[in-house]
């Protein structure tokens, strides 16, 4: 029986940057729709990444909305409670949704925005960019 596919946490910026061209982010989100990996997001990240996909490039909102249908993420909800841990060292308005990746149990953490992380790894989760994550699938 084959192993399932890694869960990975897929931050907001990443898939904007995966629909406006940037080549790592694009490799992530196509792992992800032909199963080497399964991309996890919280509800907030799906929220995010509509409103900035409608606003930026309305263009692109196709391309979503047929990922969202033929290799739909897992959704994960918001967290209710941030760790004293994830406080201290997440910038504030990532908090929320590392708290979600910390509870999907995802093994990784894929975001731009690595330096609003005082921290590498937290609670088992490892942080890393979109080009460290291409070279760990």
């Amino acid at each position: 029986m084959p192993t399932p596919p890694q869960l990975i946490f897929i931050d907001t910026n990443v898939w904007f940057s995966a629909f406006y061209g940037s080549p790592n982010s694009e490799k992530l989100i196509k792992a992800h729709t032909e199963g080497k990996i399964k991309a996890v997001v919280s509800r907030q990240v799906l929220r995010e990444l509509v409103t900035n996909i409608n606003k930026k490039m309305p263009n692109a909102m196709a391309g979503l909305k047929k990922i969202m249908e033929s290799a739909p993420p897992v959704v994960v909800n918001n967290a209710d409670l941030i760790s004293s841990l994830v406080e201290k060292g997440v910038h504030k308005k990532d908090q929320a949704i590392f708290q979600s990746a910390i509870n999907s149990k995802s093994k990784l953490f894929v975001t731009g925005n690595i330096k609003h992380f005082n921290v590498k790894s937290l609670f088992g989760i490892k942080i890393v960019t979109p080009k460290e994550a291409v070279g760990l699938i």
